[in-house]
């Protein structure tokens, strides 16, 4: 169950390995950890601005690249220096890497982590892959760069070196967002920040 602590959705990393193991089970083309991260911020703000939540929860950060969810990236760098760790097998059970790529690219002859994604979770996930999955990561790369989320992250909140971005700012210029699911998505989070008040008194 995706929640959210002190303002921010939290991050599930059940959900996020399924989400990978999803999309490599795609036989996308050139799936490489780069392109997983753009797919997944794509799939996180598609579901966002329909549902008012993202599928993974993780914080999204701007960095020269673009968007990148960092939880995210950190998995899959852990995974890719030692599939073998512990902290990430559920990937490893899931998910086989091909190094024969400067990029290694990931693929999946068998996906089981379905019960951790809901129906809208595939659906978003689905239309990301339908519009995007063919994209190669520089074109995603370009693609994201002119996101008005990315531009005021990456401009106001400089010298860092990754701020993160507002969920806020992701119903921006979106054709597809629906205002009931930014007001949905607002109410958590307050009530969420009221309810951290009172624990912290």
């Amino acid at each position: 169950m995706l929640v959210v602590v002190s303002g921010k959705f939290q991050f599930d990393e059940e959900k996020s390995a399924a989400a990978i193991s999803y999309l490599a089970s795609k036989r996308i083309q050139g799936l490489s950890k780069g392109k997983i991260c753009k797919l997944i911020f794509l799939a996180d703000k598609c579901h966002l601005v329909r549902y008012g939540r993202p599928i993974t929860g993780d914080k999204i950060c701007a960095m020269k690249d673009g968007p990148v969810p960092s939880g995210i990236l950190n998995m899959l760098n852990r995974f890719l220096a030692d599939p073998a760790d512990p902290a990430v097998a559920i990937l490893s059970e899931s998910v086989s890497v091909d190094r024969a790529y400067i990029h290694p690219h990931f693929q999946s002859d068998d996906f089981r982590l379905r019960d951790f994604l809901s129906d809208t979770d595939v659906e978003a996930l689905d239309a990301t892959i339908a519009r995007f999955g063919d994209k190669t990561f520089s074109e995603l790369r370009a693609i994201t760069h002119e996101m008005p989320a990315y531009y005021k992250a990456w401009n106001d909140n400089r010298p860092h070196d990754s701020p993160a971005m507002d969920f806020e700012d992701f119903f921006e210029e979106d054709d597809d967002a629906i205002e009931a699911a930014r007001q949905e998505m607002l109410d958590n989070l307050n009530i969420r920040k009221a309810l951290t008040s009172i624990a912290s008194v």
